[in-house]
């Protein structure tokens, strides 16, 4: 999860509580990572989180859940790929799945190469392997440069102590 308009905390902080109470069973979210934004410059710094939860919902119906979530913050669906929002929801993994549709690809697929992703995701599913690559997160995080991303004093609900 992640935010760069607005309150972005809160923004982050209003997206766990209704994962939570609409989405997945017994969630723990990572801490909150301040990140330089990877590809589009010329925009504000992100707050990031990841979090480990249950859900009852397939994939697609899960994205879509999402996808209310993110609207409901103020996201605009139609606003050019990798500007800024106030909020950015994705699905990662889900258990040890590999699907490819035109709307979802599971892994994600740029998870192993996003420090912003992985040294939060390490936190709280940190001995989970990576389907396709058959590496731990813990492994891919330790192997990626952290550059442009810190850990800040922000939580989230259920967050993590750090660690994994």
């Amino acid at each position: 999860m992640g935010s760069n308009l607005g309150s972005r905390i809160d923004h982050l902080r209003a997206a766990a509580r209704r994962l939570a109470k609409t989405v997945l069973v017994e969630p723990r979210f990572s801490r909150v990572y301040e990140t330089a934004p990877a590809y589009d410059l010329d925009q504000p710094a992100y707050l990031n989180a990841c979090c480990v939860g249950w859900t009852r919902l397939e994939p697609g119906a899960l994205l879509v859940s999402l996808k209310d979530l993110e609207s409901n913050a103020g996201r605009d669906p139609d606003a050019p790929r990798f500007s800024s929002r106030p909020l950015d929801l994705d699905i990662l993994l889900y258990a040890d799945e590999i699907a490819e549709t035109p709307h979802l690809t599971i892994p994600h697929a740029a998870l192993a190469e996003r420090a912003f992703v992985l040294l939060p995701l390490a936190e709280v599913a940190g001995a989970w392997r990576h389907p396709a690559l058959g590496r731990s997160i813990a492994e891919l995080a330790a192997a990626i440069d952290p550059e442009g991303v810190a850990v800040t004093d922000l939580r989230l609900p259920g967050a993590s102590d750090g660690g994994s």
